[in-house]
């Protein structure tokens, strides 16, 4: 009997085989990646704790620029180049618009209210008219004497510090108030603000809970299926967005007394409640919105303001060359303004170039495709997630001579024909007050920090790391203290 049913169950094999090929001859294939492991559960990079960007660039070398993996039922599609990245983001990104399910920070956290995370559709369009109606280009403007007068404090704090391990609390603090003061039209003036606290642990929670491939119940969805008191995954996103929904809710009741007696200023909150009507959104939703500028852009500032002086420990030859180009533009008896900005070429490269040598959000926030496509002969199934992989982009050679270089000469050209550009008061002030200077252990060796070494989920920093700030000569003080003084006066209406 064996030996009868070994040659039937080879043609019943041999069967399938035919068929299957028969049925998908003429089917592309997915977009080359590693072979799937038990059903896709725990196939996804950061399943054994590396770093995802460069784990994906690493199977980009090996695959191709387009590679794909399964997590669970879902293809992860990751993009290492700006091509594909072009070809599928924005030249088809109607079919591209929409974004992954989200469960842990976007629908247990969050109740999909968080913008980045939204399903595509009517809300996401309103959040997205709501966000660009208080963050656009006309609205930008009534921010620029926030971060004028917080750079101006900013630089007190700083020269008044006597240990330089405190510095990060200073640019903390300052980035903190800048956020918070265009999402509410509030000044930040400690660390220790109840507000700012509640927000701090929220804005944590959101981004430990979108972290890809990290729960088990994004790969099993089925867990949703389990009676509530089964679902240990869910308790604590759960609790999480009782406390920020009653937080944010706060805040936005916050502004509306303001507008109700006149004092309100300008911030996405109080654009938000003068066209929340329009969009018929509810009080909740509107509040959620409006935490969009400390949920999100507070990682990416603090980021890449940490990002820019490893940078200068790095470099100080590039650090002098900006701060020759801010002295003669500016001269040394005021602070750098914004109006200065465009006779800046190159500091202004040299932001650009501190954003592309070490993205502080390497991979982006993933989409996810609404039909079927077909891209360079392979095939993306509906429903595939898209990552745009920033950190390979930012190395790809084909546009960047050297990747792994600091040159901000490589963006000198484009600053020279833009006036626009990326502006930023605290670049120029740092750079025109003070020398990023490394510490010096017992030896008397320079202590440089290493520009590899990143923490983080979809926003990542530099560990923390030492640096000095020297003054830049006998008129940095009598300026600084000068400007702060003014700064005082004018902030008072934002406390």
């Amino acid at each position: 009997m064996p030996g009868i049913l070994l040659p039937i169950g080879s043609i019943i094999v041999l069967g399938i085989v035919v068929i299957y090929r028969a049925l998908y001859a003429g089917t592309p294939r997915r977009p080359p990646g590693p072979p799937q492991r038990f059903f896709g559960l725990f196939d996804h990079p950061v399943s054994n704790g590396a770093f995802a960007p460069r784990a994906f660039a690493d199977l980009q070398k090996r695959y191709g620029p387009v590679i794909s993996f399964y997590q669970g039922r879902t293809l992860v599609v990751v993009l290492g180049t700006f091509k594909a990245a072009t070809d599928l983001l924005e030249k088809r990104g109607g079919t591209y618009s929409n974004r992954p399910r989200n469960i842990m920070g976007g629908e247990l956290l969050a109740g999909n209210m968080r913008g980045v995370v939204m399903p595509y559709g009517k809300r996401w369009r309103n959040w997205r008219a709501l966000m660009q109606a208080g963050l656009g280009i006309e609205s930008s403007n009534n921010y620029k004497p926030v971060q004028t007068f917080e750079s101006a404090f900013l630089l007190h704090d700083l020269l008044s510090e006597k240990d330089y391990k405190r510095n990060a609390l200073h640019l903390r603090r300052y980035a903190v108030s800048v956020v918070f003061c265009v999402a509410y039209g509030k000044r930040i003036e400690s660390l220790d603000d109840p507000l700012v606290l509640a927000n701090l642990k929220a804005a944590d929670a959101f981004i430990k809970l979108s972290t890809p491939g990290k729960y088990m119940v994004e790969s099993m969805p089925i867990l949703l299926k389990l009676p509530k008191l089964m679902q240990w995954f869910a308790k604590e996103p759960l609790r999480q967005r009782a406390v920020d929904t009653e937080l944010y809710l706060l805040l936005l009741n916050n502004v509306r007394k303001q507008m109700e007696a006149g004092t309100a200023r300008p911030s996405t909150a109080r654009r938000a409640l003068e066209k929340q009507g329009e969009f018929g959104l509810s009080d909740v939703e509107t509040a959620y919105c409006v935490s969009a500028p400390f949920g999100a852009g507070l990682a990416t500032v603090l980021s890449t303001l940490d990002v820019f002086l490893m940078a200068m420990l790095h470099h100080p030859e590039i650090m002098k060359k900006a701060q020759a180009e801010i002295d003669r533009v500016v001269g040394r008896d005021r602070l750098p303004q914004f109006d200065d900005a465009e006779s800046l070429s190159y500091v202004k490269a040299l932001v650009l170039e501190t954003m592309r040598w070490r993205p502080t959000s390497p991979i982006g926030i993933p989409h996810s495709i609404i039909s079927d496509d077909i891209y360079e002969g392979m095939h993306v199934p509906e429903g595939s997630t898209i990552i745009a992989n920033a950190y390979a982009m930012s190395k790809d050679e084909e546009y960047f001579a050297s990747p792994e270089e600091y040159i901000p000469d490589r963006y000198l050209e484009i600053m020279n024909s833009n006036p626009n550009g990326p502006q930023s008061t605290f670049f120029f002030g740092i750079l025109w007050a003070f020398d990023v200077v490394p510490p010096k252990d017992e030896k008397g060796n320079e202590i440089l920090p290493s520009t590899d070494d990143f923490v983080g989920g979809l926003t990542i920093t530099p560990r923390p790391f030492g640096y000095l700030l020297k003054e830049r000569g006998p008129d940095v003080r009598g300026v600084v203290l000068e400007e702060w003084r003014r700064a005082s006066e004018d902030t008072f209406d934002w406390k």
